[in-house]
């Protein structure tokens, strides 16, 4: 067993990530295989690392053999389905999320990876429940974007983000969804045949999440949207309210020093990012910073 594989059993036990960040810097490949066998005690008194709840967990034989199960039952499933994973320390890691606060410590990624890295990304966000205008200006946009080979990045969820997708896939461009919820179980379902049409026409699809069950946590949503401004090189508001979610991803772009736009309206949201000076008025592509 690889120590990557290892790890990832460690992860999905629970151990913390900063005890996993030392293990992976400092223990041997035989120390680790030790450890998923119940005996962490070398590692602690070497190391240091374990905290109190990590111990906890370590001290289950039970559970290290049920995390083994699902990581091993999981990577069969990866195999068949051509879906990557990468820790935050592998070279092949997004370089982009390297960079962020917080970075998803295993990411997981089906499809075209190579768009990550050679293409100009921008991600579209926004309202579920765009106006007309908002819509058509969508449109309008993408249609540019994809003429000048620039990759679509947004969250496959309703109104705004799926706008962004359809559209990129009706010009025949590059699109990226990232999700609030595994791979295996694409949110919302509906848009479902969207994600086969992506992969069809070399997009990717993205998740720090591998559990269904992860789906259901409201966290999840905001959770993602550091992921598309992460993996961005500049991000446009089509239209949001004041409190919505993506006013998260607003602060994400600003947090992570991507450049921010927003579509001239008088949603409360733009009108609220725009007021605080960290965005600017999108109105064509000699915006974007290339």
């Amino acid at each position: 067993m690889s120590i990557k594989e290892i790890i990832f059993i460690l992860y999905d036990l629970g151990i913390s990530t900063a005890s996993l960040s030392t293990l992976y810097k400092e223990a041997s490949e035989e120390q680790l295989n030790q450890l998923i066998e119940g005996d962490f005690l070398e590692l602690q008194f070497s190391l240091g690392v374990f905290s109190d709840k990590d111990i906890e967990l370590l001290s289950s034989l039970s559970s290290i053999q049920k995390s083994k199960k699902i990581v091993n039952d999981l990577l069969v499933e990866f195999s068949e389905n051509n879906i990557e994973y990468y820790m935050y320390y592998e070279e092949d890691y997004p370089f982009l999320l390297k960079n962020i606060p917080s970075p998803p410590f295993f990411i997981f990624m089906q499809g075209n990876k190579s768009i990550l890295d050679k293409n100009f990304i921008c991600s579209i966000v926004g309202t579920r429940k765009p106006t007309d205008q908002t819509l058509n200006q969508i449109d309008s946009v993408v249609q540019e974007m994809v003429s000048r080979d620039i990759v679509v990045a947004s969250g496959l969820a309703f109104g705004t983000d799926i706008q962004a997708h359809k559209c990129t896939l009706k010009n025949n461009g590059k699109t990226i969804a990232v999700l609030p919820s595994s791979i295996f179980n694409i949110t919302p379902k509906t848009h479902k045949r969207y994600s086969h049409e992506i992969l069809a026409k070399n997009g990717l699809i993205v998740s720090e999440y591998y559990k269904d069950e992860e789906q259901f946590k409201k966290t999840n949503f905001i959770s993602r949207n550091r992921i598309i401004s992460g993996l961005s090189d500049a991000v446009i508001i089509a239209e949001c309210s004041e409190k919505s979610g993506t006013m998260h991803t607003a602060r994400y772009a600003f947090k992570q020093k991507r450049p921010l736009y927003c579509f001239n309206n008088n949603s409360s949201g733009v009108l609220k990012i725009l007021e605080s000076e960290s965005a600017n008025v999108y109105t064509n592509l000699n915006d974007l910073l290339f």
